[in-house]
């Protein structure tokens, strides 16, 4: 049965995942949703695209079947551009409950994915107000940033990206690389530094560390496209595949969402013990946890 995936949010983002769904051409079945029943010029340019695809189905609606809906996927919704980021997270949220209202109310039962670079909030708010279980909701969160740090190190290493692992756990604005626990075609990545004539030294750990932090949209959005290309491939086939979302753990009494590894099936996440983190690496996962509470807080307050 073709998989329906329904694409909530004009941006940046949702375009160009669009457009390279289109260019892939895979069997699935996208669905536009539009707020307003009259769409742009710019959303009809972009629908008529779906010409060049022979698999791939692509509609617009501002009606979608949203009990018929495999995975959701959400944008950003339109900012005014003076905004703080607290502002703007309150905007998020306000958006993630008008669709998760809409998608309950109406059947839904698929998975929920978060594009935002405040996946944390959207992912713990949408789990509280939909009632959905929290293996169906996560955050690309910091997917992408693992991708890159993985390309990085084999850039350096001349070694095929495929033989390289490396966990980048925290939030987009506190991205925290792993170093512990990353391996090279099964070997610990910190244990080649001490090798004498390495290619691989702390020079370079701390100019990828740098990379990580000077993140855009624009810069990562190529790897943002490889990272929902694993999500949808270990959606919807009969493979789980190991990646770095965001979900929902527990901090005290308090419930937040952070990246992590997790298993994403088509059952859903899994959530996986993260062993192996240096102590330098848990205070800093600590912090970032921290900040993610703080914010939930203050939004919590500010309503």
């Amino acid at each position: 049965m073709t998989k329906k995936v329904l694409l909530c949010g004009n941006d940046l983002l949702i375009q160009s995942i669009i457009r390279h769904n289109v260019f892939k051409d895979q069997p699935f079945e996208l669905i536009w949703y539009q707020r307003e029943a009259e769409f742009s010029q710019e959303v009809n340019d972009i629908l008529s695209s779906a010409v060049l695809a022979q698999n791939l189905s692509l509609t617009g609606t501002n009606t979608p079947p949203w009990g018929e809906i495999d995975l959701l996927l959400v944008g950003q919704p339109e900012f005014a551009e003076d905004l703080s980021l607290v502002e703007r997270m309150r905007v998020e949220t306000q958006w993630t409950q008008f669709l998760i209202n809409q998608a309950m109310a109406n059947n839904f039962s698929g998975k929920v994915c978060f594009l935002s670079a405040n996946s944390e909030q959207q992912v713990v708010s949408a789990i509280r107000f939909s009632g959905l279980p929290a293996s169906s909701v996560f955050g690309i969160g910091t997917a992408q940033l693992s991708l890159l740090a993985e390309q990085l190190v084999s850039k350096v290493l001349h070694v095929d990206v495929r033989q390289i692992q490396v966990n980048v756990v925290g939030t987009l604005s506190r991205p925290i690389p792993a170093w512990s626990r990353g391996r090279v075609a099964g070997i610990p990545l910190l244990s080649l530094i001490a090798q004498e004539n390495s290619l691989f030294n702390q020079d370079n750990l701390d100019e990828i560390e740098a990379a990580l932090q000077h993140n855009s949209l624009e810069g990562l959005l190529p790897a943002m496209l490889n990272s929902l290309d694993q999500i949808f491939g270990a959606l919807f086939s009969s493979f789980g595949l190991i990646i770095t979302l965001a979900h929902q753990v527990e901090l005290g009494d308090s419930l937040i969402a952070i990246s992590e590894p997790v298993l994403l099936s088509a059952q859903g996440l899994s959530t996986m013990p993260l062993v192996n983190l240096s102590e330098n690496e848990n205070q800093q996962l600590g912090a970032a946890k921290a900040e993610v509470l703080a914010q939930i807080q203050e939004l919590m307050g500010g309503k």
